[in-house]
């Protein structure tokens, strides 16, 4: 199988039309085994395999086209059709097969199970495949089928997905399947809200894929993990299995625990990671990475440091960060100030109503104290970026405990805003996504 793999990969190099007389020449399973034998490399960390699983996908999906009543008799060749359609496969072609010879009992179900799992009909796919148990059909079918339950009935049912997915890695060891199953396990955990389990699993896949073109889509649910379980999962925890990885990913994993760990507020957690990052960048000979000095600058604002974060940020270039973090910039910068600005005196005209408020309740009549009106001044934007909402503070006695109360509520208050503007900037981004 692996000459034929090869000699697969050299057509395809090479000569396009010879891949498709290729592909007619071989039974439907055989095309299907070479395609999950790329998907395999893939998780181990072989790039390289991308354009060829495109190809294989392509020329599989030709087969199944043409494939025969005969042919499906096969088990054999049945089963590699589930394969194919669940790990990437056409859901046209599926459809296409299914309506030109339908089978029946659980085949049936199977069948229709996964085309609606295919274009996104999850209830309908859910009940078709309810009575289906992975263990119970050929592994590597089985295995596929495991990983589709658990994604099905991830957000309804963790507790049970989890089930699912460890039956995926126990039926298809060291594949891209259980690459899968480890990273979908990670969400499921922290719903449960279980860090130890959480841990082991992370772990499990840092060791093994780390190297597969879908760890980023690990680093994110990872940094999550590590955010929800900020007062449960120790430095010393975080710091094995991220050494575990090669230094440009440590810092990667640093950086983003640090921004999220600001931006919940998690001032401990983001300097411990800001630290790191920093560390790691010095070990390597790079240039320090201008997003762990602003994240460590804004989780570590007081009032009694504002001057030190003021000096700190300007060794730091706008122009050197994304505009998610350039806004996070500007705010830091706004946080610091207000730090540092005077208490603003009260205005002559409060004092005057003061006066006669007191006035008129010696003389009995009604007191009725005026408001007094907050003004802010709009942080300053970049073109065409979403304005940054005012940061609205309220004047205080120049007291040491006033100025304290008066910084921790500024920065609660910002904080919260940072919050609020990184969830637009997500939202921003899944439009923009393609």
């Amino acid at each position: 199988m692996i000459a034929r793999l090869l000699l697969v990969g050299a057509l395809i190099a090479t000569a396009p039309v010879s891949v498709a007389a290729q592909g007619a020449a071989m039974a439907p399973f055989k095309v299907v085994r070479s395609l999950q034998l790329v998907q395999d490399r893939l998780a181990r960390g072989d790039h390289a395999a991308l354009p060829m699983q495109r190809k294989l996908l392509e020329l599989t999906d030709e087969r199944f086209r043409a494939v025969t009543r005969k042919e499906l008799e096969d088990r054999r060749n049945f089963t590699a059709l589930m394969v194919y359609a669940m790990s990437g496969g056409n859901p046209a072609t599926l459809d296409v097969v299914l309506s030109r010879t339908m089978p029946a009992g659980n085949d049936r179900a199977l069948g229709l199970g996964v085309l609606a799992y295919m274009r996104g009909q999850l209830p309908r796919a859910a009940q078709a495949l309810a009575d289906i148990d992975p263990m119970t059909l050929e592994p590597e079918v089985g295995a596929y089928l495991a990983l589709v339950k658990g994604s099905i009935i991830a957000l309804s049912q963790p507790g049970t997905a989890l089930g699912f997915m460890d039956q995926a890695r126990l039926l298809a060891p060291g594949t891209l399947v259980e690459e899968a199953a480890l990273r979908r396990s990670l969400p499921a955990c922290i719903t449960l809200n279980q860090p130890e389990r959480f841990m082991t699993v992370a772990e499990q896949y840092t060791r093994r894929f780390l190297r597969s073109p879908y760890a980023s889509e690990f680093a994110d649910a990872f940094v999550e993990g590590l955010v929800a379980f900020h007062d449960r999962i120790g430095a010393q925890k975080i710091d094995r299995i991220v050494s575990l990885m090669r230094p440009a990913q440590q810092e990667a994993i640093y950086l983003r625990l640090a921004r999220r760990s600001t931006i919940k507020g998690q001032a401990e957690r983001s300097a411990f990671a800001s630290t790191k990052a920093r560390e790691v960048a010095r070990q390597t000979d790079e240039p320090e990475d201008p997003r762990a000095v602003l994240y460590a600058a804004l989780a570590s604002i007081t009032s009694e440091n504002a001057q030190d974060v003021v000096a700190t940020l300007e060794k730091v270039d706008p122009a050197m960060l994304s505009p998610r973090d350039r806004r996070l910039f500007q705010a830091a910068r706004a946080i610091a100030a207000e730090m540092l600005s005077p208490p603003a005196p009260p205005a002559p005209e409060t004092e005057t109503a003061a006066l006669e408020t007191q006035d008129k309740a010696e003389a009995g009549a009604p007191a009725v104290a005026p408001r007094a009106e907050k003004t802010a001044e709009p942080l300053p934007t970049t073109a065409n970026e979403p304005e940054i909402p005012a940061i609205d503070t309220a004047a205080a006695p120049d007291t040491d405990d006033e100025t304290y109360r008066r910084g921790s509520e500024l920065v609660t208050s910002v904080r919260e805003k940072l919050d609020a503007i990184d969830r637009m900037l997500e939202e921003e981004e899944e439009v923009e996504r393609p």
